[in-house]
């Protein structure tokens, strides 16, 4: 994402999730307000991934999908999918996400 409160949004929730694990409660809100700057920014891939990812932490109450091989737990699978988001201007980070993001959309 390309503003710095944007960023700093994701940075805390990935901070949140190595200290605490998944909440669902406290990831849910700060993942919405990180939505309406992707919205802003005009990001629609990022607005989506955001918005699924909540929805899926809504439902299940963790981020228990498989992203990528070498990644085991579902805390691990959610910081991961938070730095792309924070790094989707690179484009093998967009066209990983857009993966996660099809991945997520088949689960709901």
């Amino acid at each position: 994402m390309r503003t710095t409160e944007a960023n700093s949004i994701l940075e805390k929730v990935i901070q949140s999730v190595e200290s605490n694990g998944i909440d669902a409660g406290a990831i849910i809100p700060e993942l919405q307000k990180a939505r309406e700057y992707a919205l802003k920014e005009e990001d629609p891939l990022v607005t989506r991934a955001l918005r699924l990812a909540w929805q899926h932490l809504e439902a299940n109450d963790t981020f228990d999908i498989d992203l990528a091989e070498d990644i085991e737990t579902p805390e691990e699978n959610f910081v991961y999918f938070l730095q792309l988001c924070l790094r989707c201007e690179n484009s093998l980070n967009r066209e990983e996400l857009r993966e996660m993001t099809t991945s997520l959309q088949q689960l709901a």
